[in-house]
């Protein structure tokens, strides 16, 4: 009995050094730029995945990673299999799930927080969204397929009625956050509005005249991902070891940004397009303090308007449904 346990557990562990062997050892990831990273910022500064996989025993991994203020690029990435894994904005993601029932077949590993998201005009008689005027240009990152287009419409339906969703999207204007945040500060653009999140609102609130006239929370209570990391099934089924490492990384990104701001504010600023004071983004860090995490939140909910809107034209059931099994944790939605 003794020389088959011996036996069994010999081929259980070449089995496994073999799977590990055959799996990528160049992770190529495709993310945009702005504080609401952070985690992967991190995960990228520290070289937290290269780490994790050495633990997990796979051979050296490359990590390499591509910054695109344009989500369509990194979107682009992976399908054109330029890229194993991408974070971008939820809807972009989720057109992409329902779409990828016949074209590549896509599902999210986590969420990399929920950072609170603010709108900001310049335009003093703009003081909810119903005051806005074909006068007014809004920046979102993609009109109708980001976050911030999404919850604008929300808004509208909810002020409006149903059928009204559309109503602010002949102001809105398709620009990546770091561009529209020039437009705001130049004070001479089109653009008067702008819906991002960190850092980018609290700069532009610096302008004279600047205020809010919505918060995420507003449209949506609670917590919402601001952003969520996915993959294709051919990959996710390839690189099991590799993908257990890399959540491994982002949950020790997670636990950095929790107990170490300082540390986390040095990882940001070392790679970040935007100029931030060093005690500001430490100070921001620690502000959404529990906001960072790797749950999903919100996925069902924005899914279903989706749908109900006619943006995509598959119905998920649960959460779950646009997950890879091991992403269902606790307190996702």
């Amino acid at each position: 009995m003794a020389d088959l346990m011996r036996a069994i557990f010999l081929i259980a562990l070449l089995l496994l050094t073999t799977g590990a062997r055959g799996e990528t050892q160049v992770l190529r990831i495709g993310m945009q730029p702005g504080m609401s990273f952070l985690a992967l910022v991190i995960m990228q500064h520290d070289r937290l995945i290269e780490a994790a996989a050495a633990k997990a025993g796979l051979p050296p991994v490359k990590v390499e990673w591509t910054v695109s203020a344009n989500g369509t690029v990194v979107t682009d990435g992976l399908l054109s299999g330029n890229l194993d894994i991408c974070a971008t904005g939820m809807p972009a993601f989720i057109i992409l799930w329902a779409k990828g029932k016949g074209l590549v077949d896509v599902k999210g590993i986590a969420s990399h927080g929920a950072i609170p998201g603010m709108l900001v005009t310049r335009n003093p008689a703009v003081k909810t969204i119903a005051d806005f005027t074909n006068a007014d240009r809004i920046a979102v990152p993609a009109v109708k397929a980001s976050i911030q287009s999404i919850l604008i419409a929300m808004a509208a339906e909810k002020l409006w009625g149903p059928g009204q969703q559309g109503r602010i999207d002949p102001f809105e204007i398709s620009l990546s956050h770091p561009d529209a945040l020039i437009a705001m500060l130049s004070g001479h653009s089109e653009i008067n509005a702008h819906f991002s999140s960190a850092p980018y609102y609290q700069a532009e609130l610096r302008v004279p005249n600047a205020h809010v006239v919505l918060t995420k929370e507003d449209i949506f209570p609670g917590q919402l991902s601001h952003g969520l990391i996915w993959t294709g099934k051919k990959f996710h089924d390839s690189n099991p070891v590799l993908l257990v490492a890399f959540r491994a990384a982002l949950e020790q990104a997670m636990d950095i940004i929790h107990t170490d701001a300082p540390r986390a504010a040095r990882a940001y600023l070392a790679l970040a397009r935007e100029k931030v004071d060093p005690q500001e983004a430490e100070a921001m860090i620690r502000a959404f303090g529990p906001r960072w995490e790797s749950t999903p939140h919100g996925v069902f909910p924005i899914a279903s308007f989706m749908y109900r809107i006619g943006m995509i034209k598959i119905e998920p059931k649960s959460w779950q449904d646009l997950f890879f099994e091991e992403g269902w944790v606790p307190g996702g939605s």
